[in-house]
């Protein structure tokens, strides 16, 4: 990344290995004035990082009439790059620029002097460019601009904050540092093989009409050197001098030179690139571990209970089934596991690691629960008591907050896929159908073409419109609350995974009451609403629900209690209606 200074030379970086290549060239001058109060700055990343993060560029200029605006343009550009690689990995874009400018807002609006106790001005406009896969999300402010060249035409993206008053002269109305309350565009676009973007300050593109800007562009060969795109700067910069620009002036050009490919025979060939292990056996080896038992077997996947070589510490290998070696979607889920895994740290989710990185196999090292499932559990104690299921299911929403806090959707929340162990510690286990914010805007993976979940605890709005969020985590969480205190489901079981619902009034909620008639109605209302069928009518946050299951919500109650009968109770209504029919027609035989 380049630290920009009061005179900033062209800067250029390209990553051949990778699959999405980037060329930046910029160049920057103070023009007629005597400071240069520009900055631009960008990163390309290699490996993971690329494909989480992807590449940055930024330019920003600083506001003149503020105290501090050199340095506020300078740590703009370069504090947005820095941070914004230190946000999780799982967090989407929007979200990390998000809470990075942020941050960087409010530090720049609340300096004042060390010495005079007095504000000091630190205020710069801001364009920030992220490319990730195939899309650019750009993130802006103030007045200077990023346009694109793509197909031989230029287009400004971004739209200048400032208006006209008195004659010539035209004011911000929009920067970093000026407002606690910050109001950011945002705009997302596709890209190919070719496109140009192009970072300029106002001291450019006032005095340079697009026509020109297009004429040089279109100037550059196919594949544009880095020389050739710096030269380019430089040279805009100087025709913008030449017509008359009295202010600083900066531009920074992006060339796009290859997108990641998104065909199915690439991803299917980076996913068979490794072996799935044979069935083991008690005492064989794999790399460096032994097997010590074979503790589950299944058509999907097998788990054995193993040594390391330099550990005696027990852990848990887990193997996909031979009989999905050729399912890149399936392969896909069991990689996608390791790699959250191995990002996530919580006292109540199980630790995944991925295999050997030199290995020729495929298998995950995940860490060893003694104890039993949720299933196992419920079995064993039919009708647990309110306070031995609020634990459980309290320790569970704290696993499930963590995954909202880093942006990632379980998916496939049911008893079998919660573990307890013989302390009564919980641990989440089982990331298979994970949803990744980051991972999942990138639109590098195989098309979802079916519900990822389990039959009967899956969210309606997943089986409906193949969504899931948090909420859809809260749903199922609802279902397995409901079904620890009674073993039934609050809706009627499906029978098969044949979608027949086609709207979500077709769930119907089912009174835990007619199951266990002491439970207290409060707790009914509770599940009712923590188990709505549309989304927007369930709690909105996991702590709502949580509060709710340990205090009574009596203005719930209360609220409940003023319904008619028909609201409350509608098969005891209708039930009642019934029998007053039966009568009626025994006393007019009668008669």
């Amino acid at each position: 990344m380049q630290q920009p200074n009061k005179k900033l030379d062209g800067y250029e970086h390209s990553n051949v290995a990778a699959q999405l290549q980037l060329h930046f060239a910029g160049f920057s001058s103070a023009g007629k004035k005597s400071v240069n109060q520009d900055a631009f700055a960008a990163y390309m990343p290699k490996n993971n990082e690329l494909l989480t993060k992807g590449a940055v560029a930024a330019i920003a200029d600083g506001v003149s009439s503020a105290t501090k605006s050199a340095e506020a343009a300078q740590l703009a550009v370069t504090q947005f790059i820095e941070e914004y690689y230190c946000t999780p990995p799982t967090w989407s874009t929007r979200k990390s620029a998000a809470k990075v400018l942020t941050s960087l807002n409010q530090w720049l609006y609340s300096q004042t002097d060390a010495i005079s106790g007095q504000p000091q001005q630190w205020l710069t406009t801001f364009s920030g460019l992220i490319v990730k896969s195939s899309t650019a999300y750009l993130f802006h402010l103030g007045d200077t601009r990023i346009s694109v060249y793509k197909n031989q035409q230029l287009e400004a993206i971004t739209n200048d904050h400032n208006r006209q008053q008195g004659g010539n002269n035209t004011i911000l109305t929009r920067a970093l540092g000026a407002d606690s309350r910050l109001q950011v565009d945002v705009h997302q676009l596709d890209i190919q093989s070719g496109d140009i973007f192009v970072l300029t300050c106002d001291g450019v593109h006032e005095y340079l009409s697009p026509k020109y800007l297009k004429q040089q562009l279109a100037s550059l060969s196919g594949q544009p050197s880095n020389a050739e795109l710096k030269g380019l700067s430089k040279q805009i910069v100087g025709a913008a001098i030449e017509q008359g620009s009295d202010d600083n002036v900066s531009c920074l050009l992006v060339f796009v030179r290859s997108t990641p490919s998104r065909r199915t025979e690439e991803i299917e060939r980076n996913l068979l690139s490794r072996r799935i292990p044979p069935a083991l056996d008690v005492g064989m080896k794999l790399d460096d571990y032994k097997i010590v038992k074979v503790m589950h077997a299944s058509i999907r996947s097998h788990l054995y209970l193993a040594e390391h070589q330099d550990d005696a510490t027990p852990v848990v290998l887990k193997i996909p089934s031979q009989n999905f070696a050729d399912d890149t979607i399936y392969l896909q889920g069991f990689l996608r596991e390791a790699w959250v895994g191995e990002r996530i740290n919580h006292s109540n989710i199980m630790r995944v690691t991925s295999d050997q990185k030199h290995s020729r196999f495929l298998y995950h090292v995940c860490e060893y629960i003694d104890g039993q499932t949720l299933s196992e559990w419920m079995h064993d104690n039919p009708q647990p008591t309110i306070g031995q299921v609020r634990n459980i299911i309290s320790q569970v929403i704290a696993a499930l907050r963590k995954f909202q806090r880093l942006e990632l959707v379980h998916r496939d929340l049911k008893p079998d896929n919660i573990m307890i162990d013989r302390f009564g510690h919980v641990k989440l286990i089982d990331y298979g159908t994970a949803l990744i914010a980051s991972l999942d805007e990138n639109q590098e993976t195989l098309t979802e073409t079916v519900p990822q979940g389990s039959l009967n605890y899956i969210a309606p709005e997943t089986l409906l419109e193949l969504n899931a969020t948090n909420l859809s985590d809260l749903f199922s969480l609802g279902v397995i609350c409901y079904e620890m205190l009674c073993a039934e489901l609050p809706f009627k079981p499906m029978q098969n995974a044949t979608i027949t619902q086609s709207n979500y009034g077709e769930w119907q909620y089912r009174s835990i009451k007619q199951f266990r008639p002491e439970l207290p109605i409060w707790l009914d209302l509770c599940l009712q609403q923590c188990t709505q069928a549309d989304p927007n009518s369930r709690y909105q946050a996991f702590s709502e629900f949580a509060e709710d299951l340990n205090k009574p919500n009596l203005a719930a109650v209360e609220q409940y209690k003023k319904q008619p009968l028909l609201k409350r109770n509608p098969v005891k209504f209708w039930q009642g209606v019934s029998l007053l029919l039966f009568v009626a027609l025994l006393v007019a035989i009668s008669q």
